[in-house]
This record gives C-alpha cells, structure tokens and sequence, in this order.
C-alpha cells in the first residue's frame, strides 16, 4: 500500500479546513469492501477507512456542476479529472445541503452536490450513502486544496 505525508484539505475559494489530517493510499478494490444487500453485516460500510484519502480510481464518474463565478480552478488532486475519496468521519468545516440528500436509507448522490463549504458556501463535495452503495465522501478536486498538515 503506498503512502505519503499526511494532508488536509481546504476550500480553495475561502481556504477554511475542510478535513482533519489524512494520508493518502490506495483506493480499494471494489470486492475489498462491498457487501451484499442481504448480508448481516452493515450493506454501506465505508469505503476509505477514516485518517485515509484516495484519488478517485473512475475520474470522471461524478459530474460537477461549474465552479464559482470568477473562480480559477485548480486541481488537488494533481490532474484533470481527479476528484478525492475519504471517510465521512474525516470531514470538518462543511455542511449538508438538504435539498440534495435523497436517497431510501441515506444520500444517493443522484441529485449533484450536497457538501458545501461552511465558510463560504461553495458546493465542494458529495456524501453518498445509501443502501446499495459504498458510504464515502467524494470531494471536487477542482474546488479543495490540499497542503501538508501542520
């Protein structure tokens, strides 16, 4: 498993803290972490274990709508397309838009962005989490920045 320094991620729009220190690894494979829906154990478990970060392995999977006006992107997650997995329990510094939290048993993901910065406002991630899902936070790697925890 490969591994560097450990991170935190910021808005880069109004630079608040958006996660507590984290450390980058692997993603896993699918089959590492998915269980059935019939299975005894919880069907949602979290995809990345909490104080680890993944660059998403499907670039491109979640469409982003555009960035703030004026706002020069960038991209933390060190290239085009790249957007950032993490657990639920390393985020700080955001908030849920409720308007896009449908879903049966949790948020589907379905409806576009429901993280926004608490800052500022800006949409910079999604939660997904519902029952036929893996439970993870992906953020937008164009809107967060990543630089080395203190």
């Amino acid at each position: 498993m490969r591994t560097t320094g450990v991170e935190v991620f910021s808005c880069a729009v109004c630079s608040a803290v958006l996660s507590v220190p984290v450390r980058e690894v692997h993603p896993p494979a699918e089959d590492e972490v998915w269980t059935p829906l019939d299975s005894p154990v919880d069907p949602c478990p979290p995809r990345m274990a909490a104080g680890t970060f993944a660059r998403d392995p499907e670039p491109g999977r979640i469409t982003w709508g555009p960035p703030p006006k004026g706002f020069r992107m960038s991209r933390a997650g060190n290239g085009p397309g790249v957007d950032l997995l993490l657990s639920p329990a390393d985020l700080v510094g955001t908030t849920k838009i409720l308007s896009r939290w449908g879903g049966c048993c949790g948020p589907g993901g379905h409806e576009g962005a429901n993280l926004a910065c608490a800052g500022c406002g800006t949409q910079v991630g999604l939660w997904i989490g519902d029952c036929y899902t893996w439970l993870e936070v992906v953020l937008d790697g164009r809107l967060v920045r990543r630089s080395p925890a203190a």
